[in-house]
């Protein structure tokens, strides 16, 4: 494979029309954060110019694919924002959108390809294949098919068929002529001709492989631009041979970087969160995935750091995309995910909390509905505190549930063989307020150190341990009337009672 080093991207943006685009995910798991990079790639070249997203569901791996996995990768698409005109869910004009229920086109392909005399049968068992490769590996060369069964009859077929010979289906390749693939991203990528052999494309058990139905499918959708991974790269100069031994029109290529660890190692599961929702269930926004995801083989070219997914569309550039590596950083995920949380629509920042609160089992869902505007001040007043959606579990957990076990520093320096004497001052002082508010309380606990010549550690910092078992969070006023004063008296109480059973000092 030779990469040209004449390519030179033209400044801004290149004008296209008629884009279509496609996703082309297969259901046999979650969606790959990866494969996500790649969706949105795939919408932004669209979206940029007014063209056209097609989502097809290549499930043709039988044993693997379920519609529990389609389902849930279209969930984890809509949750990121990215939007599709034609698929499974919305139909269209190259249909069906599911390569399981496209059997009778890629049949018909290979038939083509048969009769045409582009491909053939290959009869050579395992075995044989073995043994030429170590063969060629003796004489230190790289493997390739020897062409065995190249001149086969449609006569010599039928005798190994009456034989119950297997057989696989293998394209000819012409050879004599190097494949150039003109990936708009990396310029002209040259496959020689001693790199592409008689590659199989049709398996034993009659079943096409990715190579044929994904090349086919880009074309008769007439998709213009295939954006993929770089780990496709050498699958390209195949899917060429095959549509032009059809003569169907052969797509442009774009193939975007790669993805690493810090490790600089593929992104893989020993790297922590590799699939959409599990930064889902670590409580990522899905503005902070589509920035990171975005900026993840393309970059503005300028200072910005912050953009909306409709931003990255009107700011997209092929010309700005970057065939170097990427180096996957959770730090900045969470670095963008504070910013956006803080920045976001307060109502969609707690519609998130509300869907985490019932996922995590911290209220039900018709609690979020009959609770929607305490829930509300709740998340209110976080503030900047909420770097992730589930930090709501970890600073307000107290607002959900009850709780047994007190911060054991704020133990130490809070909690005094005194403390229960100072803490019924408070309960006395709270119970005569009238009016349960952040200044009222105010007012209340100001009043008993004045009187009684009590400092904070007193006062302030052993009734926020005592109300929500921690030595930080929102401020003390507010959380203090979100509890409720019902509440706030039967926490008192518990945490008097705590330390007359477990303080000797």
């Amino acid at each position: 494979m030779f990469v040209s080093e004449n390519f030179t991207p033209r400044e801004g943006r290149m004008e296209l029309n008629n884009i279509r685009t496609r996703f082309a995910p297969s259901p046999t798991g979650l969606l790959h954060f990866g494969n996500a990079n790649t969706a949105v790639f795939n919408w932004l070249m669209a979206r940029a110019h007014n063209g056209t997203v097609v989502l097809r569901i290549e499930d043709t791996d039988t044993e693997r694919s379920t519609r529990e996995f389609e389902n849930k990768i279209i969930n984890d698409l809509t949750w990121l924002g990215i939007t599709w005109d034609e698929g499974p869910d919305k139909g269209g004009d190259f249909g069906p959108y599911r390569q399981s229920e496209r059997t009778g086109i890629y049949q018909e392909q290979i038939q083509k390809l048969i009769d045409s005399g582009s491909a053939y049968r290959c009869y050579c068992s395992r075995e044989q294949l073995e043994q030429d490769r170590e063969i060629q590996k003796e004489n230190k060369q790289n493997f390739r098919y020897e062409g065995r069964c190249r001149d086969f009859t449609p006569h010599d077929w039928a005798r190994l068929d009456a034989e119950g010979k297997p057989f696989v289906i293998r394209l000819r390749t012409t050879g004599g002529q190097a494949v150039v693939v003109k990936d708009l991203i990396r310029g002209d990528i040259v496959f020689e001709p001693d790199a592409i052999d008689d590659f199989i494309f049709v398996r034993s058990n009659g079943e096409p492989t990715f190579l044929l139905t994904n090349a086919v499918d880009d074309s008769l959708m007439k998709i213009t631009h295939v954006v993929r991974g770089e780990d496709h790269i050498s699958n390209t100069p195949k899917q060429i041979l095959i549509l032009r031994a059809l003569g169907l029109p052969v797509p442009q290529y774009m193939h975007t970087a790669i993805i690493l660890g810090q490790d600089k190692t593929k992104l893989s599961k020993r790297h922590g969160a590799v699939n959409v929702s599990q930064f889902r269930a670590q409580g990522f926004v899905p503005r902070a995935m589509i920035n990171y995801l975005a900026f993840l083989g393309w970059n503005p070219k300028d200072d910005r750091e912050f953009f909306t997914l409709d931003e990255l569309a009107q700011n997209y550039t092929m010309e700005a995309m970057s065939k170097n590596p990427s180096i996957f950083d959770y730090d900045r995920l969470r670095y963008l995910n504070e910013y956006w949380i803080a920045h976001m629509d307060p109502e969609q920042v707690l519609a998130l909390v509300l869907e985490f609160l019932v996922h995590s089992g911290l209220a039900t869902e018709q609690e979020t509905l009959d609770k929607r505007a305490w829930i509300k001040d709740i998340v209110g007043i976080m503030g900047d505190r909420l770097k992730t959606i589930n930090d709501i579990e970890e600073l307000g957990d107290y607002f959900f549930r009850d709780f047994d076990d007190y911060h054991p520093k704020g133990v130490k320096k809070y909690f005094k063989a005194a403390t229960p004497e100072n803490l019924q001052l408070i309960k006395e002082k709270l119970i005569a307020l009238e009016s349960f508010t952040p200044e009222t309380i105010d007012h209340a606990l100001h009043e008993i150190m004045e009187q009684h010549e009590l400092a904070a550690a007193k006062v302030i910092h052993p009734l926020r341990l005592a109300l929500t078992g921690k030595i930080f969070g929102p401020g003390l006023f507010e959380l203090t009337a979100l509890l409720g004063k019902d509440k706030v008296i039967e926490r008192i109480d518990k945490a008097a009672q705590w330390i007359r059973d477990n303080k000797t000092e």
